[in-house]
């Protein structure tokens, strides 16, 4: 009976899914929302990064499973998840943008099927670039600074 009310764990497709739907709510409704109903989706969004990084990475119990791995980086670039990151960055808090900055990083070794699928995104969409580099203006304490 101990395990009878256990949640069962999250797949990675799960966890890009739902980071994928708190990313398009962010992008949409943040400014319509109450200040603790968005602190809490922020803060949603932020364990969901934390997983996606413990799974890539894995953690101080255990190494990265491949298949895991593969399976996570196939469902990031199926439905844009990269482009909802990246345009929803300076949303983030420090940290979680720390973690989203090593999941980018680390997606961009990730083969399925022996290809660097996010290499191929990246041709295909290249105006991230360009958001990532107009981002280098980082907002601290309502100020912006250009870094060099």
């Amino acid at each position: 009976m101990k395990g009878l009310f256990k949640s069962k764990p999250r797949t990675p497709v799960d966890i890009v899914r739902q980071t994928r739907d708190i990313l398009i709510f962010a992008d949409q409704s943040f400014t319509s929302l109450s200040d603790s109903k968005r602190e809490e989706k922020m803060a949603e969004l932020a364990k969901n990064i934390r997983e996606l990084k413990s799974i890539l990475y894995g953690n101080s119990e255990s190494e990265p499973v491949s298949e895991a791995c593969a399976q996570l980086t196939q469902e990031f670039f199926r439905e844009n998840t990269l482009r909802l990151l990246i345009v929803c960055l300076p949303q983030l808090n420090l940290e979680a943008r720390k973690d989203a900055t090593q999941i980018v990083a680390n997606l961009q070794r990730q083969q399925v099927n022996s290809r660097l699928i996010a290499s191929d995104y990246l041709e295909k969409n290249t105006d991230l670039l360009d958001i990532l580099i107009a981002g280098q203006a980082i907002k601290t304490d309502n100020l912006y600074v250009v870094s060099s």
